[in-house]
């Protein structure tokens, strides 16, 4: 009777012991596959019985990824994060992790379901002050009838640079390089139709194929009175870029095309590796992404506009979900021989490929493409 007696106190006194303090400012690095280490600042505080969560991804967004969905067994802390806003876009995931005996650290998982686990820790911190860049303007351009897309101006001196996403990625997507190309350039970023906060009308070619999505960039041009702009586009905004530059070359001053210098921005007639299947439960693409895969641009002759197209090959990202070794060697050789052809096709285009990058290589080498592009510049004419 004495040890049940005994045994049953110890039940008690664990049952009546208080869940820990978790709030406070954390701080730690995230290596998101595809993109690179990433820092974040973690800001919890109480809110009734629970806890409000915001972390900043002090290099994608002002924007925070925010919860209240926090759970608390005993060490182990389970929040869920559910957004579905611009920047965080269809944002499920969880990041499960064991509090430190001394409070000091959380060290967890970040999980996406059907996709991949990703480790992380983080740190208590003293509360730090974040000098996030805020867009001057958020406009809201009419391209066509019944469809707006959305133009952040972030300001800034200097000549004009309009930065174009690659597919879903907003006009936020820039976040990383943005602080540093305001001190130079007067910055403008677009979010495309389909995605974000802009405009998503019916997934067919004719709403979707280069040609819309080119004269898009045009529109606004004009209607904000953007004058010789340097364009700046990642991954599929190549397309974007090579359609101004063979239909309206006198709307930009230079086109700048980092990991985007691909078959929908110049066609050399080398086919692509057949894209991997993805692995059970990963979700669909969506109609919209479908439709501009299957129309992309087929650009073939010279651009009288500077050019320089920075590529990554080969690419150091992490197999993302379907892909093996062999699927990435065969994308880097076909890298390889797309350089090859557009250097041929666009003789008078600066090249510069980055080994080791990944497809976000201004994010991966962002000091290395920031020169880049400044000595680009500096040799335009005025």
């Amino acid at each position: 009777m004495r040890y049940i007696a005994a045994l049953f106190a110890l039940v008690l006194l664990a049952a009546s012991a208080p869940s820990p303090d978790i709030s406070g400012t954390w701080q730690g690095t995230i290596i998101v596959p595809g993109i690179g280490k990433l820092p974040r600042v973690m800001r919890i505080t109480k809110a009734g019985s629970g806890y409000d969560v915001k972390i900043y991804s002090t290099q994608e967004s002002e924007v925070p990824i925010a919860t209240r969905n926090v759970k608390i067994d005993g060490s182990t802390i389970t929040m869920a994060f559910d957004m579905n806003s611009d920047p965080w876009l269809n944002y499920h995931r969880t990041y499960q992790a064991t509090l430190s005996s001394d409070g000091k650290s959380l060290s967890g998982t970040w999980r996406v379901p059907g996709v991949f686990n990703v480790p992380m820790v983080y740190h208590r911190t003293p509360p730090v002050t974040l000098h996030m860049l805020q867009p001057t303007r958020d406009l809201y351009i009419d391209v066509a009838d019944g469809v707006k897309d959305e133009v952040l101006e972030w300001g800034g001196s200097g000549r004009p640079m309009v930065l174009l996403a690659g597919q879903g990625v907003t006009a936020r997507g820039w976040r990383a390089i943005i602080p540093d190309l305001v001190t130079k350039y007067h910055v403008y970023s677009i979010t495309r139709r389909g995605y974000g906060n802009s405009s998503k009308p019916l997934a067919t070619a004719q709403n979707y194929n280069a040609e819309r999505l080119g004269q898009d960039v045009l529109v606004i041009l004009d209607k904000l009175q953007i004058d010789k702009p340097i364009l700046v586009g990642h991954s599929l905004a190549g397309e974007e870029l090579s359609y101004v530059g063979t239909q309206a070359p006198q709307k930009a001053a230079a086109l700048i095309y980092l990991d985007a210098a691909y078959y929908y921005a110049y066609d050399g007639g080398i086919p692509t590796p057949p894209p991997p299947s993805p692995p059970p439960g990963f979700p669909k693409e969506s109609p919209i992404d479908v439709t501009i895969d299957n129309n992309p641009g087929r650009f073939t002759t010279p651009i009288g506009l500077p050019i320089l197209a920075i590529f990554a090959n080969p690419h150091n990202d992490q197999p993302g979900p379907g892909e093996s070794a062999a699927f990435i060697a065969a994308f880097n050789a076909f890298t390889t021989k797309q350089i090859a052809a557009f250097k041929k096709g666009q003789p008078k285009a600066q090249v510069i490929v980055i080994p080791h990058a990944n497809h976000f290589v201004y994010i991966s080498n962002k000091d290395e493409v920031l020169r880049d592009i400044d000595t680009f510049v500096a040799n335009l004419p005025t």
